[in-house]
């Protein structure tokens, strides 16, 4: 979850495009060995086990996994699946997680569309993409990213602060709010592959 949408943005179509590509298997390592098993409570081998077969099935060339079809409904995924990791990073660590931080503002780039009332629609290399979820939510990400399109920080700010979305205002996380917004001014002056670089090492 915390990888998928950057992934596709970065020109990816699978989850086997996505280990299978140095540029985002870098990003999903970070995620993984970096951000997410220290922070679990379970002995070291146990948990590099654990991760290593999640890779291996991930990378399996006979499932074919669309990362478009993962998308759906991104927003409640990234609260249920990423938010909890990044906190208890966060709460461990002292410091915020790069790459889960990232991933946040990876979501808010790939909600940016044209609504029509019934679908949403992204841009990809100028190719369209459908962008799935609740109507409040695409309403909400159609509106925020009219009107504040040229200030990444507010932008930010704006999405974290929907509690309804996230269960809290995830302004109140110290730095949160700033790491977003610099990724999405990353992303909107570099592109999402150059972005991520810069967060994948």
């Amino acid at each position: 979850t915390a990888s998928v949408l950057a992934a596709f943005q970065c020109g990816q179509d699978t989850v086997g495009q996505m280990v299978g590509t140095p540029l985002t298997a870098n990003f999903l390592h970070r995620v993984v060995f970096d951000e997410v098993l220290p922070v679990l409570q379970l002995p070291q081998a146990e948990k590099d086990s654990f991760a290593n077969a999640v890779l291996e099935r991930f990378a399996n060339p006979f499932i074919r996994h669309e990362l478009i079809s993962i998308s759906l409904n991104s927003v409640s995924k990234w609260k249920v699946r990423v938010l909890p990791s990044l906190k208890e990073s966060r709460d461990l660590t002292g410091k915020l997680p790069a790459a889960m931080s990232f991933s946040l503002a990876a979501l808010i780039s790939f909600y940016d569309g044209t609504y029509d009332g019934t679908e949403m629609t992204g841009l990809r290399d100028g190719a369209p993409y459908p962008i799935r979820d609740s109507a409040e939510v695409l309403e909400f990400f159609a509106s925020v990213w009219e009107t504040h399109r040229q200030d990444p920080g507010v932008l930010a700010r704006q999405v974290l602060a929907r509690t309804d979305f996230w269960g809290e205002d995830l302004n109140a996380i110290d730095g949160l709010a700033a790491a977003v917004a610099n990724g999405l001014e990353s992303i909107a002056t570099g592109g999402m592959r150059q972005a991520i670089a810069s967060v994948a090492g």
